[in-house]
């Protein structure tokens, strides 16, 4: 098996998980050190009635849990132009860096706690149908408001009996990025809070994110809306507009891709904004879980502190507000980074051989100088402090990041959920303390990906795989068809594809039959551990958009399912 290596600095490795096969005109393959491009196929695949016909079966055919989860998860014009289901547990990504995209439980699978004396039963960890999107339902019945009807339910059995009829005096709600229930299972001793949390509390032991792609502006946003990306219209990371532009989603940290309000949102507004809501987070990208801040009509600007690279925190001052207070603490993030570096007794700048500084975000001092601003925008912003409930959320990023960059797999992921599980504990510790009646609501946006040495997943190069279609349908030099592609499948350029008459339904063909060796160098023997793989096609199924509703209609002759 090839060895891993270094890690991949934060830009770049947002540029290789977001925009996977960029509009780039590069054809060299990332997946292993010196690779080449591999010989492609020569012929574009002919499409007639009879390969459409086996396109729909062969997608039909798949687990119907699957295609639950990727019709819940796919909204037109804003998903991909085609839908890619790499065979399990194949990915899109490299060696080094992998992605976590797709239907399968291992990326579905999340942890849901609720926990608060007198307003969380004691239940411990208890089986039941529970999704992401019940965390809607679920805060309006804790608040005693009527939110607008969405696909979420409210989680009665979290529910403690006998609790006062007024609403508690703060919800805070936790999302831990990137650490589904695979990732806390393989490092069981890292997260005593989070275990005693789930023991005192309600934990939906199968719990799951409900829609694909598991990626983390669709869930945050199924999260907050009680609804499903097909509804919500955030669908991933990249995003088509109704005008036909390919973009990043909230670019600009404008809320306006969110086409349903969050229960942030509805709670504020029938508080006349007396309700006090803030959110901390990293990036835009996660702004979904917060809501529209004064975007929505009669909103105020609700509290955003999102953080950066070297610890900047920010926001956008149009729709929602940034306090001074939390814009201020660049030395108190330098203080955690020179901490860090001197726990292995050297100051050699390096937390476990890797590099620390601002371009680098999967470590214990960005978990740390994050815990620190929760805790001064809880203390400062006064929640939970007078007779109008509020509502206070945050995202830790870490621990994906340590995933992408190293696999859950590693101990850095390890060191990463330990220093989550402090943060969790100072958060509980000031609820109880300065707050008291209070409930908390844990959960994660999807599992994570485990290296393939352990699971024999083939990384299926992008930007090799973007050369090879290329080459299949005579792109010229210097062009390409795609605008970008997301693990979930491609943005393509729809006028070059009439220019050259190729088609999406072409595209599906080309991806169905691709195979292992084709992603690989030409000409040299591939990695040790797949050898005889060569003729293994990496995708289960691939179809263009055109051809989805048919597959739902052979799939779920009665319809498709409401709830996945």
């Amino acid at each position: 098996m090839m060895k891993r290596a270094p890690r991949v600095s934060g830009l770049l490795l947002v540029m290789i998980l977001v925009l996977a096969a960029c509009s780039g005109d590069g054809d060299g393959r990332v997946s292993a050190p010196g690779a080449a491009g591999a010989p492609a196929p020569t012929k574009a695949p002919v499409i007639d009635s009879e390969t459409i016909s086996d396109t729909v079966q062969r997608a039909c055919e798949l687990p119907k849990e699957h295609l639950a989860r990727i019709y819940q998860g796919y909204a037109r014009p804003h998903s991909e132009d085609v839908t890619i289901v790499p065979k399990e547990p194949n990915y899109s990504g490299s060696f080094n860096v992998v992605s976590h995209s797709g239907p399968w439980d291992y990326l579905q699978e999340v942890p849901l706690v609720l926990y608060g004396p007198g307003r969380i039963a004691a239940n411990g960890e208890i089986s039941g149908d529970a999704q992401v999107i019940d965390i809607y339902a679920t805060v309006g019945e804790l608040l005693g408001v009527e939110l607008e009807q969405r696909s979420g339910i409210v989680l009665e059995q979290a529910l403690a009996p006998g609790a006062p009829e007024t609403p508690p005096k703060l919800i805070v709600t936790l999302m831990w990025d990137g650490a589904g229930r695979n990732m806390i299972e393989r490092w069981p001793k890292r997260w005593p809070t989070l275990a005693r949390l789930m023991q005192e509390g309600t934990s939906y032991r199968d719990a799951n994110v409900g829609s694909s792609p598991s990626i983390t502006p669709a869930t945050h946003a199924s999260a907050a809306t009680g609804a499903y990306p097909r509804d919500h219209k955030v669908t991933a990371i990249d995003y088509r507009t109704s005008s036909g532009e390919v973009r990043t989603i909230f670019q600009g940290r404008n809320p306006r891709d969110m086409k349903l309000t969050t229960y942030a949102d509805q709670y504020d507004l029938l508080t006349d904004n007396q309700a006090k809501v803030g959110f901390v987070a990293w990036r835009e990208w996660h702004m979904p879980l917060l809501g529209h801040g004064s975007m929505t009509p009669g909103g105020d600007r609700d509290t955003l502190a999102l953080i950066g690279l070297g610890g900047k925190v920010g926001g956008n001052d149009n729709f929602y507000r940034t306090p001074s207070y939390l814009r201020n603490k660049q030395d108190l993030f330098d203080r955690y980074v020179r901490e860090l570096d001197l726990e292995d007794g050297e100051a050699d700048g390096k937390w476990r051989g890797h590099e620390i500084d601002g371009e680098y975000e999967e470590n214990p001092a960005y978990v740390r100088y994050s815990g620190d601003i929760v805790m001064t925008e809880l203390r400062r912003g006064d929640y939970g402090k007078d007779e109008v409930p509020d509502l206070f959320l945050a995202n830790f990023k870490q621990a994906d990041i340590a995933g992408h960059q190293y696999s859950m797999d590693a101990r850095e992921v390890a060191e990463v959920l330990t220093e989550q599980d402090v943060q969790l504990e100072r958060i509980v510790n000031y609820l109880d303390s300065e707050v008291g009646d209070y409930a908390l609501i844990l959960t994660a946006d999807h599992g994570h990906t485990p290296a393939p040495e352990t699971s024999g997943a083939w990384p299926i190069n992008p930007s090799g795989l973007k050369a090879d279609m290329d080459a299949t349908f005579d792109v010229p030099e210097g062009k390409t068809l795609f605008f970008s592609s997301t693990a979930a499948g491609p943005f393509l350029k729809r006028g070059l594809m009439a220019e050259l008459g190729v088609t999406a339904r072409q595209v599906a063909k080309f991806y169905e039959d691709y195979r292992l060796r084709d992603n690989w160098a030409a000409g040299e023997p591939l990695p040790q551990g797949y050898e005889g793989r060569g003729n293994e096609r990496l995708f289960a199924a691939a179809w263009a958009a055109r051809d989805f509703p048919a597959i739902i209609e052979c799939a779920f002759p009665e319809g498709p399912p409401a709830r996945s």
